[in-house]
């Protein structure tokens, strides 16, 4: 049962929440559960059509005389700019206000050639999503990047990885092109958000995402919430030291991190070591569809040492479920597979009670989603929608 608000505290942004969550649905259920007078909520609903965030709709159910009209939120009265960076590709797109696409594409990057370069192309590319949508629509702008992000101090910070990036405030140069609310979070995070919302939102409120692509990393969700750490820093799985890594050294500057024993990268570089021509994940797909014994033992090899890290990670997390993403999880079922028989046996009979682990249901739309939410959240926040009146 939700609290009933205090008519003091029912400002436009908490009838807008309201509104959003179905709680009320006409102005009598606005003043039956705010207990705000009819001018009063006359008042709130007026500001808020005039500002499009809500509609009138169909008819409401009838007690009889004439039936209530319905207050609908108003999904298409702005959008949001979204992209999810990762190592050497993008997903750009706008979202409508309920986080759902209206137009989008997928571009080939490479975050190593800076904020200079890749920024300027995710800009002028929302510019053609745009289409003829005035700018003026656009109510914010999310962005996840491949990087450790100080959340609060919104910039970049990866002394030792994208170099390039360290230190660089990210928000204002996007504000310059788009004035409006910009919000920067890990690639990852914003992925666990999107896995979240749209697949296991009132299912499990405690979810570990890892993504296992050209590199590694995690988000976790706790209670409901992504969890980020005191600096932004939590979620770094792929630079815990595995054992047996070989001495593999990581491009932090430590050896055998899990990054650089399991990810994409490894997988690659492994099997050129043993005399394979391969160059992209497509190469070994190919060569595990054919049987290949010593590519099926990298593979393996790469999902044991992810499960033992992972097992790590449950025993101090307890999620519900483990959510495995990116190219090697989507590509090879049996790193999946792994990774579930390394955790069950090596993590604790508590934490694995009623543990699930999964393969991500949504894929690189994950981050799209997590991204919209990122900027939603804050922006239609009661908070947000009061000082912004």
């Amino acid at each position: 049962m939700s609290r009933r608000p205090a008519a003091a505290l029912a400002t436009s942004g908490e009838v807008l929440r309201l509104i959003r969550t179905g709680e009320a649905v006409t102005r009598a259920d606005i003043g039956r559960v705010t207990g705000l007078s009819r001018p009063a909520v006359s008042l709130r609903v007026t500001e808020l059509l005039d500002r499009r965030l809500i509609v009138e709709d169909s008819e409401g159910p009838s007690t009889g005389g004439r039936p209530p009209t319905r207050l609908v939120f108003n999904a298409a009265g702005g959008v949001v700019l979204v992209a999810s960076l990762g190592a050497s590709r993008a997903q750009i797109a706008v979202c409508d206000l309920a986080g759902d696409e209206v137009a989008g594409t997928e571009l080939a990057v490479d975050v190593e050639e800076g904020p200079g370069v890749v920024l300027p192309l995710v800009m002028r590319t929302w510019e053609e999503l745009l289409g003829d949508r005035p700018v003026s629509l656009v109510r914010g702008v999310g962005l996840g990047v491949p990087a450790t992000v100080e959340f609060a101090a919104r910039r970049t910070e990866s002394a030792r990885i994208m170099a390039s990036w360290t230190g660089v405030a990210i928000p204002p140069i996007i504000a310059e092109r788009f004035p409006v609310p910009v919000f920067l979070d890990n690639d990852v995070n914003v992925i666990a958000i999107g896995e979240h919302r749209a697949v296991y939102a009132g299912e499990a409120d405690d979810l570990l995402f890892v993504k296992v692509s050209t590199r590694i990393g995690s988000g976790v969700i706790a209670g409901g919430e992504i969890l980020r750490g005191a600096l932004g820093a939590a979620g770094e799985i792929g630079h815990i030291p595995v054992r047996d890594g070989g001495g593999v050294l990581c491009r932090c500057g430590n050896t055998d991190c899990l990054d650089s024993v399991a990810s994409a990268t490894a997988i690659l570089r492994g099997l050129r070591a043993r005399g394979y021509e391969v160059k992209t994940l497509a190469d070994v797909v190919g060569l595990v569809r054919g049987g290949d014994a010593e590519t099926m033992t990298v593979i393996r090899d790469a999902a044991r040492m992810l499960g033992e890290v992972v097992a790590s990670a449950v025993n101090i997390l307890n999620p519900a479920v483990v959510v495995l993403g990116g190219d090697v999880a989507e590509s090879f079922p049996p790193v999946v597979s792994g990774v579930r028989e390394v955790v069950y046996r090596r993590s604790t009979a508590l934490a694995t009670r009623n543990l699930r682990i999964e393969r991500s249901r949504l894929g690189p739309g994950a981050g799209i989603t997590g991204c919209a939410h990122l900027v939603l959240d804050h922006i239609l926040s009661p908070e947000a929608v009061d000082l912004s009146s």
